[in-house]
């Protein structure tokens, strides 16, 4: 098969191209509504699932669970976050080799001031999917897929 060929199969048929494509997209124009706030929505979702445990933090390795993404993805994108000040890394007071996550009072206000933006960001992806029923089934196909998927190669 001719590299053409092989090029045209995947743009046609793969559903990781589709995916991927489809993510960019929409993250652009999330990315675009929190620009003011200097944040990227992959960085707006690493802080939810950080904020998502309380003041007591997060486990890396249960952040990298939510967000379905390897450790060393997940300790890049934290480098960026903590140098920004909008996390601290601790290490865990009961077994010293798991490190928590929490955000700073920065990053609290940075994630509550996102919440409008996000708001914004979030109306205008929907209604361009054709509002709510499209977005409800949006939603749910696509975590049908990742669990499937998920679960057909036991991540």
């Amino acid at each position: 098969m001719k590299a053409l060929e092989v090029a045209h199969a995947i743009r046609t048929d793969c559903l990781c191209f589709r995916a991927r494509r489809a993510a960019r997209v929409i993250t652009r124009a999330y990315d675009e509504a929190l620009r003011p706030l200097g944040i990227q929505a992959t960085q707006l979702t690493l802080m939810s699932a950080i904020a998502a445990a309380g003041e007591s933090g997060q486990p890396m390795g249960r952040i990298a669970d939510i967000l379905a993404i390897d450790a060393a993805t997940l300790s890049r994108n934290l480098k960026l976050l903590d140098k920004a000040g909008l996390v601290a890394i601790s290490r865990h007071e009961g077994d010293r080799r798991v490190r928590i996550v929490r955000l700073t009072a920065e990053g609290d206000r940075v994630l509550r001031a996102s919440y409008p933006l996000w708001q914004q960001a979030q109306a205008a992806v929907v209604a361009s999917l054709g509002g709510a029923d499209a977005r409800d089934r949006l939603r749910r196909q696509l975590d049908e897929a990742a669990e499937a998927v998920q679960t057909a190669f036991d991540f």
